[in-house]
């Protein structure tokens, strides 16, 4: 039932600043929805000051429709004014019983009748011919019948905003009022910073603290929302980096990050390096707490806030000159400026949030500050630090500290701390003249923020290279940020231009061919990738005058080194020696992803087998030399190799380890990792963590704005849930993926029609599937197989749909392509679309030698979903053949790993098909009842069919000791003591 206010207490409307809070929202408007259905509910609402609990209940209250709304609230300055809350109602409803007339009506409130000091009512000066307040209980009853009466029309929404400034005869009555609401139409909503708030009465806190009390906690705004309340307020909106540290800095509340918005120009709220100031009214609060505790604890406070958000109290003791800083701390702790912990090198400080560090650091005199940071630069024992504290003293920066600021920053790129470099390298730009170092530090800044997955950033940065530039280093920047935006062609303009100018600069050039290589990549033009990596190795041979056009993002014969090997730089090639004397660390265009376009190059160009040993030899360097940043480059590249090559669980252990050491990668190697890893998980039936690597992958994407590879990792993220018939979730990502698309990006215009198509087939609609994938027969593919694998998906749509010789002619090619490399996982999943093209032909001995060709390419790799959808299809053959046995064998078996990975969809047509075979479907709900878990019921079920422990381990990617230990529980719940007796008892359940 849809309900609108039938408003009777003061006029609230939708904040047009208001974000968020769908979730709180989503379950208010439930809440409403139980009291429309005749069941009361009681709602608290509760969350520190400023964190926008009224904001939310104003939300909620001016969307209702139908229903009557009695909002009132409490106030501290009349939180000793009897009945102050309940009193309000007599100006929202009539007729009132008369009890709460009296609260509002002429005379009302006699405590408050005799002016005390100022004026104000006393209530200690009462005057004595009143009449006394009535009683709480009295007064609950006369609630309780105001509130039937009122929802006999219409739902009622009772708001109490402030409840802990109420009055305490209001909430007395109002305790009593709630405790008797069961099936009334009554949603109250109580708003209170804390449910146990010692200024309520126990009645109401225990009430409040019940199972008959929803508690809705608030927490802070996210940094999107914040973004888009940036938005909201103008005059810009917030990058998403910048709202990122807004976040940081405000914890994400509203009313602290909505005054900086309001307070901070936006240049400085759109530099992320710039310290951001607190709320005037928050540095008032905190600044009186300051002047408050002594000169020990000012001088400890000060320090600390110049060290920043947290230091060893030894290092903010020395800066404040204390021989012994624990009274100080003590005293500072006490005020709620500070906290400390213990960790095994000694105590440490901080802040409780960073707007109390902002307050006092900002009120600091710029000489005090100055000094301040001079003394912590000297203390300092890292460069990154000691070097932002000589920048924060400098009240003129001289070219030294500017060369200092640009080659620590390029330091920091070089070891993959992108976050660092990124400060560095974007103030060094800040300190330097127009010109052409400026220019080229543009550059640097540009790699460092894409790396870092700020391309909003780098974007405003590239656009600051002035139009007589330098055009490769201008070109480069330019043509990164488009690259990274997902346009390609425009992106192959500039860096092609970029490339032609920069004979003069190798380390740039280097930059130039790595990025060339990632766009040659996700084009699928595979040798050009493994050309273009190669220009950007440091081994490289100098550039020549022209790009070669076939190996940029053209489509001519591709180029050659003078060796004519195009996998190897040629004799007399640059060293790494020799890069390295030419300036501090090379430029790394396509960020640590060099030797992965390299290895990737080779897979799609139909050499994996020559990536995998060129990957051996680079990942294995790497690792004895110490972990180098191309050894993880290496590994990921092997990993995906790997999986092309149907080692899954080599695949899995390249990529896994990657993800393990490689956190501080760039964002675009973060998420290839994440979801490299998820589609090879998905690939062995480790489906919930595939799940859950695919989701890192894909809020990487969104979260770095790595649009162009925002369509692969979205599409890898909607496997698990289509299979699993999660459609909501599915759809939600292949519409990501979609949105992310374009036209020359072959990446992911494969991934994303295969992940439509996958959905489509989950569901059953064959018509979707040929619609997702019919346009790749008309693209210029790889014919690596991994890479034509759906055509499979599209022949089972194709014969589903009848349309047999499409069927043939777009299966032909993939089985080829599979025959001549032995890719076992395309052979299995062609042989099933090709039995399946058969049986529709009526040519059934044909089909079912096809069908068991096809479990023995399945039983040599390890796919335990595609294994199952043979076993299906297979089955399902030899149902219709009347052939019930060995098609309830079949079945059985996909049955148990359909079970097993969820996937909900397969897993009812299976049972549809046993129950066709005449077999009793054994699921896991029917062995719940006897206290069996899931992952005990798959186990029972593939004893009890005969398999020894080992056997079922490596059915469930278990060990044989995990399979023991379900074993053992399953005799002791089921009270038996053989698989004899196991086997008896699942009978029994089956019948």
């Amino acid at each position: 039932m849809a309900v609108r206010a039938l408003r009777t207490g003061p006029e609230r409307s939708g904040d047009e600043q208001f974000v968020g809070r769908c979730r709180e929202l989503a379950v208010l408007h439930a809440q409403l929805g139980r009291v429309c259905e005749g069941r009361s509910s009681l709602v608290v609402v509760e969350g520190p000051a400023g964190i926008g609990k009224t904001a939310l209940a104003g939300e909620f209250l001016s969307a209702i429709e139908n229903a009557i709304v009695l909002d009132v609230s409490g106030e501290e300055g009349e939180a000793e004014l009897p009945y102050g809350v309940l009193g309000q109602l007599g100006a929202q409803t009539r007729p009132l019983p008369e009890v709460l007339g009296r609260l509002s009506g002429p005379g009302a409130h006699p405590l408050s009748s005799v002016p005390g000091p100022g004026g104000r009512p006393s209530p200690e000066a009462p005057d004595p011919g009143a009449l006394a307040p009535p009683d709480p209980l009295v007064v609950g009853a006369a609630l309780l019948e105001l509130l039937g009466r009122l929802q006999r029309t219409s739902p009622v929404v009772l708001a109490i905003d402030g409840a802990g400034w109420a009055d305490l005869p209001s909430l007395q009555a109002l305790t009593f009022t709630l405790r008797r609401l069961r099936t009334d139409r009554v949603l109250a909503l109580l708003i209170v910073r804390e449910s146990d708030d010692p200024r309520l009465p126990d009645g109401l806190r225990r009430l409040l603290r019940s199972s008959a009390a929803l508690r809705l906690p608030l927490s802070g705004l996210s940094a999107r929302e914040l973004q888009a309340l940036s938005a909201r307020l103008g005059p810009v909106r917030l990058t998403p980096q910048a709202a990122e540290r807004l976040h940081e800095h405000t914890k994400g509340v509203p009313l602290h990050a909505r005054a900086l918005l309001q307070q901070v120009r936006p240049e400085t709220l759109a530099d992320v390096d710039a310290p951001l100031p607190a709320p005037r009214a928050y540095t008032a609060l905190v600044l009186d707490r300051l002047g408050q505790c002594g000169n020990a604890a000012q001088r400890l406070l000060t320090a600390a806030a110049v060290l920043g958000t947290s230091a060893p109290l030894h290092l903010a003791a020395r800066m404040a000159e204390l021989a012994e800083p624990l009274p100080a701390l003590e005293q500072a702790t006490g005020a709620e400026l500070l906290v400390e912990w213990r960790t095994g090198a000694g105590v440490s400080l901080g802040f409780p949030n960073p707007l109390v560090r902002a307050a006092i650091y900002h009120d600091l005199g710029p000489a005090t500050r100055r000094r301040l940071h001079l003394l912590a630069a000297d203390l300092a024992d890292d460069v990154v630090h000691r070097l932002h504290h000589r920048l924060a003293a400098a009240d003129q920066v001289d070219d030294e500290l500017v060369r200092e600021v640009a080659r620590i920053g390029r330091r920091q790129a070089a070891a993959g701390r992108w976050s660092s470099a990124c400060g560095c390298l974007t103030r060094a730009v800040q300190l330097t003249g127009e010109g052409a170092a400026r220019d080229r530090l543009i550059a640097e800044a540009v790699e460092a923020l894409l790396a870092a997955g700020r391309p909003g950033d780098a974007g405003a940065l590239a656009a600051q290279v002035t139009p007589a530039a330098d055009p490769a280093a201008r070109d480069y920047a330019l043509g990164s940020v488009a690259l990274v935006a997902g346009r390609l062609e425009e992106a192959g303009r500039q860096l092609d231009n970029a490339w032609s100018h920069a004979t003069h600069d190798p380390r740039l050039a280097s930059g130039i061919a790595g990025r060339l290589a990632m766009a040659s990549l996700i084009r699928g033009d595979g040798p050009a990738a493994v050309l273009w990596a190669l220009h950007a190795s440091p081994a490289a041979p100098p550039p020549p005058a022209r790009p070669p056009r076939s190996a940029g993002l053209s489509h001519a014969p591709p180029a050659r080194f003078p060796d004519g090997d195009e996998s190897r730089p040629s004799p007399g090639a640059r060293t790494s020696a020799d890069v390295r004397t030419s300036a501090d660390v090379p430029l790394v265009g396509g960020g640590q992803l060099v030797w992965f376009a390299r290895l990737a190059g080779l897979g799609l160009a139909g050499r994996i087998e020559e990536g995998l040993t060129l990957s051996g030899d680079v990942a294995g360097a790497g690792q004895a030399a110490g972990g180098e940043p191309a050894s993880s480059d290496a590994l990921l590249g092997r990993g995906m190799l790997r999986m092309w090559a149907d080692d899954l669980a080599g695949a899995h252990d390249d990529l896994l380890g990657v993800l393990t050491v490689g956190a501080d990668g760039s964002a675009p190697f973060q998420l290839l990792v994440a979801t490299a890893l998820a589609q090879a998980e998905y690939r062995l039936g480790r489906w919930d963590e595939a799940a859950a690597h695919a989701e890192i992958g894909a809020s990487a994407a969104d979260d770095f704005g790595q649009v162009w590879l925002a369509s692969y990792a979205h599409a890898v993220a909607a496997l698990v849930p289509a299979a699993r018939g999660e459609w909501e979730r599915a759809l939600g990502h292949v519409r990501a993926a979609r949105a992310a698309c374009c036209p020359d990006n072959l990446l992911a215009l494969v991934s994303t029609a295969g992940a439509d198509a996958l959905t489509a087939t989950a569901r059953g609609d064959h018509e979707a599937t040929v619609t997702a994938l019919m346009p790749l027969t008309r693209t210029d593919l790889p014919d690596e197989p991994v890479v034509v694998l759906w055509r499979t998906l599209l022949a089972d749509a194709l014969v589903n749909a009848g349309r047999l010789e499409e069927a043939e002619a777009v299966l032909v090619p993939c089985e080829l392509s599979a025959l001549v490399r032995e890719r076992r996982s395309v052979l299995a999943a062609a042989a099933r679309a090709r039995a399946g093209l058969l049986a529709a032909r009526h040519e059934p001995a044909e089909a079912e030698a096809v069908f068991q060709g096809a479990l023995e390419h399945s039983a040599k790799i390890d796919m335990p979903f595609e294994e199952a959808r043979i076993q299906l299809a297979y089955g399902t053959f030899l149902r219709r053949r009347g052939r019930r046995a060995a098609a309830a064998e079949q079945l059985e078996a996909a049955q148990l790993t359909l079970s097993r990975l969820g996937a909900l969809p397969y897993l009812e047509q299976c049972d549809v098909e046993l129950a066709a075979s005449g077999r009793a479907v054994l699921r896991p709900q029917d062995t719940a009842r006897l206290g069996l878990t899931p992952q005990e019921h798959t186990v029972a079920v593939l004893i009890s069919k005969g398999l020894t422990n080992r056997q079922a381990a490596r059915k469930l990617v278990l060990s044989v000791k995990t399979v023991e230990y379900h074993l053992s529980h399953i005799y002791t719940k089921l009270g038996i003591t053989s698989r004899t007796a196991l086997i008896g008892r699942l009978s029994d359940l089956r019948e």
